[in-house]
């Protein structure tokens, strides 16, 4: 028996000797003939790269004060690097209840109403049939439960509670559409509440993959001061993402949209810079580094003065208020105005305001209640609205009747009240009049512009012809771009051409009409008050700016300064535009605005108009500049359905107040 137990042991030893023996060999296998394999895979990563987004540039007025800029705020991102594949919707769902606890707005483009019974968005019908075509795969017919279940297969979430399966099909579907990847992660929600961050970052063990990311929201110091120049900015849709991609922009970047923010985007995007992160075989993160630092975007530094363009905001508005107080047809009816200011030496834009207007702050969240007010408070009157000028006309016309050589200072005209030119049988009915019928007697084109005779410049127009007329008026800014740097109308002169492809036939009594800012001609506020810079520049007409400059984001550099340009020049022959500017005087001390005019300490130099418009009503328009002696400034104002073209007068005679004041409190405060 001893015998057995001894021999029982002794193979139990050899078998523990020979397994010792195997596992020492595959150990020396390990360590020593395939160690550098294997500390090779040990050792084995995969590096991703994440974009960075840059700073969007800053927005100044001429004296550096912030227009437009970027703020600081918190995002909820789905990072992939981070994210275990076979967690992403337990931790997404996880994420969803604590946003809508909240209240927090979830990124969501899914075009189906969020409440039950998920009815599709009828306004959306591209993105609609995007969704059935290229993304669910269904038929055109498709229901809405028949997209859904699609996306639910799709995404699979099957486990997913079925009060929660509209809102993550709709999360899923948005992270698809904006190229969800490692390289780029999502943003659940974005401009979370500081509450709403800190929630998540304590909960940041358990929602892995979901973190809290900083990123730049464009901020409006004030939103109401330029909102229609300054312009929006918003997301790349699908159709811009076809063509921006070469540019280097992502699906989640932000675009300039409108007004400069557009006009400018290269140079306010800037450049992203990029995060490398390394995970090993195990997927577990070991590095995490910047390769490329971000680059912040350009800063645009405007020619407009904030403060000017603050009180020429106040000032277009009491305008409005003014004459909606008036009685009927006298600018009770008055919808909206606009106003321009320019700097007389340089073409540089002061101020330009609109009203009603909006706040850029607002924008996206009131967008239906801007878009749906009937007084069109996003349309941007002084750019792109077209107004018939009215006799603000007339001194263009005066100005090429003396530079021709066809009148003098001294040449007279005897008015009637009627253009008596033709006979009633030529004209084909009553003959063309002065307003309400005034006989302005024996007149000189001084004491025509004061009184504003049409039926001088009638007569004036008529010896001409249209040709002469128009070519002025566009040598001195009327029915041409002006050259600033946002999209602007370009405006319309009256000319056969354009009579003709309408239907009509050019004849007597359209250059009648013409020569007096009627007819087919229609301009904008900037051109007017490009039109009234020429004139105190004695034709030399400058490019319209709004952009002084574009320096580095830390000021280090100036990258473009805008140049003096001159875009015609119009000879003051015969001394036409002294003797022109002698009747705008006149115009100001003892014509219609005198009231408003003639006790400021300065001299004014002002043409009104009275542009009849459909309904029997008129358009009020004004341009003055001054002082006369040496002029600063000129100002252009159009109000709509606002009367006779001398209340226009008060805005100006406020305006002129205001900049002078301004003026002086930045002497005295500069010493």
């Amino acid at each position: 028996m001893k015998k057995v137990l001894e021999t029982r042991l002794n193979i139990l030893i050899l078998i523990v000797i020979g397994i010792f023996f195997l596992f020492t060999m595959k150990l020396f296998q390990y360590q020593i003939v395939d160690g550098e394999e294997y500390y090779s895979k040990s050792n084995a990563s995969t590096r991703i790269n994440q974009t960075v987004t840059a700073a969007r540039g800053d927005i100044t007025d001429i004296n550096g004060v912030p227009l437009a800029g970027g703020q600081v705020v918190f995002d909820v991102t789905v990072n992939k690097a981070y994210m275990p594949s076979d967690l992403l919707n337990e931790k997404i769902l996880e994420t969803v209840k604590i946003l809508q606890r909240q209240g927090e707005t979830i990124n969501d483009i899914l075009p189906m109403e969020t409440e039950y019974p998920y009815t599709f968005i009828a306004d959306k019908e591209a993105e609609l049939s995007r969704l059935r075509e290229d993304v669910a795969n269904v038929a055109v017919y498709a229901t809405e439960q028949d997209v859904l279940a699609k996306l639910t297969e799709r995404y699979k979430l099957e486990e997913i509670p079925s009060e929660y399966i509209r809102i993550m099909a709709g999360i899923r579907y948005t992270m698809e559409r904006e190229g969800y990847s490692a390289s780029y992660p999502f943003d659940i929600a974005k401009d979370v509440s500081v509450e709403t961050a800190t929630i998540i970052k304590e909960l940041s063990r358990q929602l892995t993959g979901i973190e809290i990311t900083e990123s730049s929201k464009r901020y409006y110091a004030d939103g109401t001061l330029l909102p229609h120049i300054l312009g929006t900015v918003g997301p790349i849709y699908a159709e811009e993402y076809r063509q921006l991609k070469s540019q280097g922009y992502g699906l989640n970047d932000t675009l300039g949209k409108s007004g400069l923010e557009r006009a400018y985007e290269s140079y306010l995007k800037g450049k992203d810079g990029v995060l490398q992160i390394e995970k090993n075989m195990y997927g577990e993160v070991t590095d995490i580094d910047v390769v490329q630092q971000p680059q912040p975007g350009n800063t645009v530094k405007l020619t407009i003065d904030a403060e000017m363009q603050a009180r020429a905001n106040e000032i277009i508005k009491a305008q409005v208020e003014m004459l909606q107080s008036r009685q009927a047809g006298w600018g009770k009816e008055c919808t909206g105005a606009t106003m321009v200011v320019l700097d007389v030496k340089t073409g540089g834009v002061l101020a330009v305001s609109n009203y009603p207007s909006y706040d850029l702050n607002l924008y996206t969240s009131n967008y239906t209640e801007y878009s749906t007010d009937e007084n069109t408070p996003l349309f941007n009157r002084a750019v792109q609205g077209l107004y018939r000028p009215g006799s603000v006309f007339k001194v263009s016309v005066a100005i090429a009747a003396l530079q021709s050589g066809i009148i003098d200072e001294h040449f007279t005209y005897t008015c009637r009240g009627v253009y008596d030119y033709y006979t009633v049988e030529q004209w084909g009915g009553p003959l063309p009049s002065c307003a309400s019928g005034v006989a302005h007697g024996t007149i000189n084109v001084m004491q025509a512009i004061k009184v504003s005779c049409n039926c001088f410049f009638y007569d004036l127009g008529r010896r001409m012809g249209i040709d002469v007329v128009n070519r002025s008026a566009q040598n001195m800014g009327l029915g041409v771009l002006t050259g600033l740097e946002i999209n602007e109308n370009e405006g319309r002169l009256s000319t056969p051409e354009f009579t003709e492809l309408n239907g009509g036939t050019w004849q007597a009594g359209n250059i009648i009409q013409a020569s007096i800012g009627q007819l087919d001609t229609v301009i904008t506020t900037v051109q007017l008050a490009t039109y009234a810079n020429t004139i105190a520049n004695r034709g030399t007409r400058y490019a319209t700016h709004i952009v002084d400059s574009i320096e580095t984001y830390d000021g280090s550099q100036v990258i473009y300064k805008t140049p003096l340009t001159v875009l015609s020049q119009t000879e003051n022959t015969n001394n036409a535009f002294d003797i022109a500017e002698r009747g705008m005087i006149m115009a100001s001390e003892e014509g219609s605005a005198k009231t408003f005019l003639d006790q400021l300490p300065y001299t004014i130099a002002s043409k009104t108009g009275t542009a009849q418009v459909p309904g029997g009503l008129y358009n009020a328009t004004m341009m003055a500049y001054g002082p006369v002696e040496n002029p600063e400034i000129a100002i252009a104002i159009i109000a709509e359905k606002g009367g006779n073209g001398y209340n226009l007068a008060m805005g100006v005679r406020d305006f002129f107040n205001a900049y002078y004041e301004i003026k002086a409190a930045r002497d005295a405060t500069n010493g």
